[in-house]
């Protein structure tokens, strides 16, 4: 028999990559989501969409039994929704385990989440989630991916690419099918249990480089711009805008600190990242 697996957080840009790549390995796949009938409408037909929050404890009693593994792929725009969504919620998942029968647990985090990085707010309360799940004792698999070709699209706004900061770091920059896939494999290879696997894609390019690339593939009318982040951060002070704030603080990072990842720790059990970007942008990914 297929082992049933569930994705939390498989409605967003990251988590549906995953479904589909589970579904296409012959998973059986669910989604967990607060509003079946909206996802179904975004994202088509031939999925099993499972009404359930991970803010709901109780609930994730009732649903977890029916499940062999677990996907978690939750994401936050704020430092309220990180708190509550992320680690109240991975709380949530992990006190509604025992007995359940869940044998597996992969986890997306970042590549920066790491101790050196913990008197960084959104990092600390990504390495609680790390632990939450790691304290478990279920196998697990954790992911921390640097940043994707899919969240370029994100950056445009009224006929401009925004820069937020110099970001003149150099990123290998991560397609979401070459993640999904490293996922399905965590699913069947013992021997990614218990690890932590740092993921990059193949060639590394500044972000003005990538948009540059994709603006040129896409709408060569777009145009590449730079925002500075203290006219940012004076905006989200002023309005009190708690997304902002949270965008500034993660773009200022970002800006500050380049990709750090040990080459020799790259996942050869599940595989390599081979899509470059000019490849994604040539299959018509966005």
């Amino acid at each position: 028999m297929n082992k049933k697996i569930l994705v939390i957080g498989g409605t967003g840009m990251l988590g549906f990559p995953v479904a589909k790549q589970l579904k296409h390995d012959r998973f059986e796949v669910d989604i967990l989501t607060t509003n079946p009938q909206k996802a179904e409408e975004r994202l088509g037909t031939g999925y099993n969409f499972i009404q359930g929050d991970v803010r709901d404890r109780a609930g994730l009693h009732k649903i977890l039994p029916n499940y062999d593994g677990l996907h978690i792929n939750l994401n936050s725009g704020s430092y309220k929704e990180l708190h509550t969504i992320e680690v109240e919620g991975s709380r949530n998942i992990a006190e509604s385990l025992p007995g359940s029968g869940v044998k597996k647990i992969t986890l997306i985090s970042g590549l920066g989440v790491k101790l050196d990085n913990i008197h960084i707010p959104f990092i600390k309360a990504k390495l609680e989630v790390e632990n939450v799940i790691k304290e478990t004792g279920l196998p697990y698999t954790i992911f921390n991916c640097t940043h994707f070709m899919e969240s370029i699209p994100l950056y445009i706004r009224n006929g401009k690419a925004m820069i937020i900061g110099k970001q003149q770091h150099k990123i290998h920059w991560l397609s979401a099918v070459d993640y999904a896939w490293m996922v399905s494999q965590a699913f069947e290879n013992k021997e990614s249990d218990f690890k932590n696997y740092e993921v990059t894609g193949p060639e590394a390019l500044t972000m003005k480089e990538a948009f540059e690339l994709y603006v040129e593939k896409k709408d060569p009318g777009i145009k590449v711009t730079r925002v500075s982040l203290g006219m940012l951060g004076f905006i989200a002070r002023v309005s009190f805008n708690s997304k902002l704030k949270f965008l500034v603080d993660l773009m200022g990072y970002f800006d500050s600190t380049p990709e750090h990842y040990d080459p020799n720790h790259a996942p050869h059990i599940l595989g390599k990242a081979e899509t470059t970007l000019q490849d994604w942008l040539d299959q018509g990914q966005q």
